[in-house]
């Protein structure tokens, strides 16, 4: 055997060694990540999972290693809990996914990292007024609406655009629109009630639960006091509403009573995921917002001021089994009232019996002894 062709041989063998531990990483990798990958199909529950999904392409591997600053065998590490990234790592990460990736990407790292993702700047960047053909539409929305409809289109199109205003980067926010409960035959108003909502992840799917608000929470003392409230840390807000029982469990909260002269249809109440995010300019785009949001409602549904005497509220956790009765308690409100042959439409029966419940819900904190 001549020494070239041994030569070819030890070349050969090289490669051939090269090529088997490259499958062999390409393997081990696989094995190591495709868990994560098949847990994280429908809906990542960690940030973990979430980079498991984006790194199990090999390209998108390499791309967030070289932003991050990291070796790609250190993102694998991460995706299976074998070591923890340092905080300047985490901001770099949240760079580095794609823009799809990086609202959920906020959700997952905050749940774990709170404090570092205090730190994380946030674009300030946002318009300082409100798009003049977006009045239009409010406008469009407000006379072209049938009277039953006009308050839920008016008030989903300005919930809508106010996200996509306030919070361009999904950081995390919810909007609600707390109404005064009808007074029907009285004159005083006992509560609120949320009615209408839209909100950015976490809180996607908030608009499909109604709940009541009182004294004890933020929305009710901005509409007792005539003016807005706003907190920007959850310690802020659990010294000065101890008893609040809203569901948002936002870091930020801010509070905007929907006000003609003086008279309030209720309030609009918004909540954010980061700490001190509302700023100057947010408020004074939400007090255009809620300017536009009086659109919303008809003459009758403003109230006085001085007729306005919110009572405690329960937990949203209370208010459940008793909210759950509402479409059997229309149904027979209805039923009864054609048994009578008495006229009663089914806006007037779901108006009676919402003050129905909310009689009850007042009276379940005192009968537990609470003040």
């Amino acid at each position: 055997m001549s020494y070239a062709h041994g030569g070819h041989i030890c070349v050969a063998a090289m490669l051939s060694f090269a090529l088997m531990h490259q499958e062999e990483e390409k393997v081990r990798f696989v094995q190591e990540i495709d868990p994560i990958v098949h847990m994280s199909m429908e809906e990542p529950k960690t940030w973990r999972e979430l980079l498991g999904l984006v790194i199990s392409d090999p390209r998108q591997r390499l791309r967030v290693a070289e932003v991050v600053g990291v070796n790609p065998v250190t993102l694998i590490r991460w995706v299976n809990y074998k070591s923890n990234p340092r905080p300047d790592n985490i901001r770099s990460l949240l760079i580095a996914l794609s823009k799809y990736y990086q609202p959920l990407a906020t959700q997952l790292i905050t749940a774990e990292y709170t404090d570092i993702m205090d730190d994380v700047p946030i674009r300030t960047d946002i318009a300082p007024e409100i798009p003049s053909a977006f009045y239009a539409r409010v406008l469009n929305a407000h006379t072209s609406s049938p009277p039953l409809l006009r308050g839920s289109s008016v008030s989903i199109l300005i919930l809508q655009q106010l996200l996509e205003h306030l919070d361009p980067q999904q950081v995390g926010m919810v909007a609600i629109v707390a109404q005064c409960t009808p007074a029907l035959s009285r004159r005083k108003v006992y509560s609120l009630r949320k009615t209408y909502s839209r909100g950015n992840p976490p809180w996607g799917n908030s608009e499909q639960r109604t709940f009541f608000l009182g004294a004890e929470s933020q929305v009710g003392r901005a509409l007792v006091a005539g003016r807005f409230t706003a907190v920007q840390t959850q310690e802020e807000r659990a010294r000065l509403f101890p008893m609040h029982n809203y569901t948002v469990e936002g870091q930020s909260a801010i509070a905007y009573p929907i006000l003609l002269a003086d008279r309030a249809a209720g309030c609009l109440g918004i909540a954010c995921t980061r700490r001190n995010y509302f700023t100057q300019l947010h408020m004074d785009l939400i007090q255009h917002y809620v300017d536009l949001l009086v659109l919303a409602f008809e003459e009758r549904e403003f109230y006085p001021l001085h007729d306005i005497e919110l009572g405690i509220m329960p937990p949203a956790s209370g208010q459940r089994p008793i909210l759950a009765s509402f479409q059997r308690r229309v149904t027979g409100r209805i039923i009864d009232a054609s048994l009578k042959r008495e006229p009663l439409t089914r806006l007037q029966a779901e108006q009676e019996v919402w003050q129905e419940i909310e009689g009850e819900l007042l009276r379940i904190p005192f009968l537990n002894g609470s003040s």
